[in-house]
């Protein structure tokens, strides 16, 4: 399901979610030709109390013939917009909803539910819409992080090679600098690079060369991706933000600021946009892109 269809806080949500995941799970389990009762008698728009007693009395019945339910939950951050305040805001459904999804999975062991999006910031307060935060110190959070170098490389040449084409170890560096090892940028630049050989050529090779000539056209090209990325973590991880504004500006500073709150550089570290080397701090080559 993806979040960005349902209304968003100060608007609550949770009634149409709970609607929308009625019929689509309903729509689903027929498909299948699997048992659909539960989900049918349940009214248009069920409470949280009602969709959960529901379901549970679903799942046991599906786990007779081994049948597994999972809830992907997509652009979770519009239930964690930075316009409200999330921890202490007037929405506690959204956490009373939450707690019954926890409360599924750990009394079904035919149920579990993952949260995707922009921050993990629902996962990582004590607090939700005035409440205990059902999924604080419960959920595990997983960053999409830069490609390791080794991982770019296998990619890159494994996807060169059925094209015809090779890349020497100067021409992965080179595409991994140039990119930050961030899939989508590293694609697009490796895509550049690609189409800027010449077709005619009876050996097609990827250097370090090849890569600095298609880098300065293809940087203007996604200089506005870059920047929305950043404004991304600006606008959901506003102390990440600053602290990279601090790394940029005064890199001696960094190390002892960002030691005054060591879950922001986790951030920083996780998302790849710092780097720890021999005991000290760099940025990723992305932030070269937004000069």
């Amino acid at each position: 399901m993806d979040l960005e269809t349902f209304p968003a806080p100060p608007l609550d949500p949770t009634p149409d979610i709970l609607n929308n995941l009625r019929i689509r799970l309903r729509d689903a389990l027929h498909e299948r030709g699997l048992r659909t009762k539960e989900m049918a008698d349940l009214p248009e728009f069920p409470s949280i109390t009602e969709w959960k007693a529901a379901a549970q009395v679903l799942l046991k019945r599906l786990d007779r013939d081994s049948i597994r339910v999972l809830l992907m939950l997509d652009e979770v951050e519009y239930l964690t917009p930075d316009n409200v305040d999330v921890a202490e805001g007037g929405l506690p459904q959204i956490a009373q909803l939450l707690g019954a999804f926890r409360s599924l999975v750990q009394e079904t062991p035919n149920f579990t539910f993952l949260l995707s999006g922009l921050t993990s910031a629902i996962t990582e307060g004590g607090r939700l819409y005035g409440r205990p935060n059902p999924l604080f110190s419960w959920a595990k959070a997983y960053y999409l992080a830069p490609f390791l170098r080794g991982e770019a490389d296998e990619l890159a040449t494994t996807v060169g090679r059925k094209m015809g084409i090779d890349i020497d170890p100067s021409g992965l560096a080179a595409l991994q600098d140039g990119s930050g090892g961030y899939a989508f940028l590293y694609r697009s630049l490796a895509s550049a690079v690609v189409q800027s050989l010449p077709e005619d050529a009876p050996s097609r090779t990827i250097r370090a060369g090849e890569v600095d000539r298609a880098f300065l056209p293809w940087k203007r090209r996604v200089a506005g991706n870059v920047k929305e990325m950043m404004d991304h973590v600006k606008r959901y991880y506003p102390l990440e933000s600053w602290l990279l504004d601090i790394l940029i500006d005064e890199p001696e500073s960094f190390g002892e600021l960002a030691a005054v709150d060591p879950q922001a550089l986790q951030h920083l570290l996780d998302l790849g946009l710092v780097i720890e080397v021999d005991h000290h701090y760099e940025l990723n080559s992305l932030l070269e892109l937004m000069r």
